[in-house]
C-alpha cells in the first residue's frame, strides 16, 4: 500500500453548526455546507446492519482536500466515538493509486482486524469503509471505490 497526501479529514464534534462557525468565523475556514442526513443513509448497511448513519455534517472543500465535521444524532459508531474518546479526529482518507480492495485488504493484515466501518449502498456495493489499523498507527483510514455512486 503506498499512500500520498491527505484528501480528507474527518473530525467527529458536539454540534456541527457551531464548530463550522468557529471554523469559518475565527479560524477563516469556510464556507461550509451542512447537511442533515440524507435519507439514502438510513438505508446503508452499516458493518452487516442495517442501522444506517446516524449523522449530521458539514463539510469544507478546500484546493485538493476537504474537512468533514461529523455530529451524531443518533446510535452508532460517531455516538459511541465521542462518548468514549470525546471530539476530535476521526478518519484521514489519503490519495493513492491503490484500490479499494487493496487498501483494505493491506490493513486487515496490518492489524488482524476487519475494517472499524463498513457502508454499502442497499444493492450491496461498497460507499465507504474506515480501514482500522488505530492501535498499529494511529489511524482509521477512508477507503471509498472509484465508483461508489448509484446507479440512476
Amino acid at each position: 500500500m503506498k499512500l500520498g497526501r491527505v484528501i480528507h479529514i474527518g473530525i467527529v464534534v458536539e454540534d456541527v453548526e457551531q464548530s463550522a462557525a468557529i471554523y469559518e468565523n475565527k479560524l477563516g475556514i469556510g464556507p461550509w455546507e451542512i447537511s442533515v442526513p440524507a435519507e439514502f443513509f438510513a438505508m446503508m448497511t452499516v458493518n452487516g446492519g442495517h442501522d444506517g448513519l446516524n449523522i449530521k455534517t458539514a463539510m469544507f472543500k478546500g484546493e485538493g482536500y476537504e474537512i468533514e465535521l461529523i455530529q451524531p444524532i443518533g446510535p452508532g459508531i460517531y455516538e459511541d466515538w465521542l462518548r468514549d474518546k470525546g471530539p476530535g479526529l476521526h478518519h484521514l482518507k489519503f490519495e493513492t493509486d491503490d484500490t479499494y480492495a487493496d487498501v483494505v485488504r493491506e490493513s486487515e493484515e496490518i492489524s488482524g482486524r476487519k475494517p472499524y466501518l463498513d457502508v454499502q449502498w442497499p444493492d450491496g456495493r461498497p460507499l465507504v469503509t474506515y480501514t482500522d489499523i488505530l492501535k498499529e498507527t494511529g489511524l482509521l483510514i477512508e477507503v471509498s471505490p472509484s465508483d461508489d455512486a448509484p446507479e440512476e
